[in-house]
């Protein structure tokens, strides 16, 4: 297949591509791969701040597609490509500052308290996981489960909606929820 950039690449062929995939053809998938792995990893490595990363997003889109091959529908294979490929970098760069923001409640939890250098950042860190916590067990019992598999225990809102058995877009409303209901009450002692 032509360069993603190429535009002799018609949009049959292009159709007949994502057709192909979509009925299992390997082949058809290398040649996609090979085809904009490349492109893909150099549009949202300045993003994600370095070319692993960057291979991770796009690797990520790529089993994402394989894996749900069968119902894949794209009407602009290009397009489809690029936009999931942001969405995954946005989703990465979101992770990483909620594990830099919790990294002080990790070690806290981690070391069981040991090593004790700051003690009023400490306290600081052990009141607002005590806050966490009373607040998260206030929401209502799915809205919890979702908020802590997607953002503590990591998974994608796919993996979330498909472990509780509920549409990614019910994830996404669930998560909402969660945020909206911690940012009220937990907003004036994070901002401290």
């Amino acid at each position: 297949m032509a360069l993603p950039d190429d535009r002799s690449t018609s949009r049959e062929s292009r159709h007949d591509l994502v057709a192909r995939i979509r009925a299992g053809d390997e082949a058809a998938f290398e040649s996609m791969f090979r085809a904009y792995y490349d492109p893909l990893c150099r549009h949202v490595a300045p993003y994600l701040g370095s070319r692993d990363a960057a291979e991770d997003a796009v690797q990520g889109v790529f089993v994402h597609i394989w894996e749900d091959r069968a119902r894949w529908v794209v009407s602009d294979l290009g397009h489809y490509l690029y936009a999931a490929v942001r969405r995954r970098a946005i989703s990465q760069v979101r992770r990483t500052a909620v594990r830099r923001r919790a990294a002080p409640l990790l070690v806290l939890e981690e070391t069981g308290g040991a090593g004790r250098a700051l003690p009023d950042a400490e306290f600081d860190a052990e009141e607002l996981r005590r806050r966490l916590e009373r607040v998260l067990d206030t929401l209502p019992p799915r809205t919890r489960a979702a908020f802590l598999l997607s953002r503590g225990e990591g998974l994608s809102y796919h993996q979330v909606a498909a472990r509780m058995a509920i549409s990614q877009k019910t994830v996404g409303v669930h998560i909402g929820r969660a945020l909206a209901v911690l940012r009220n009450t937990l907003s004036p002692s994070v901002r401290k």
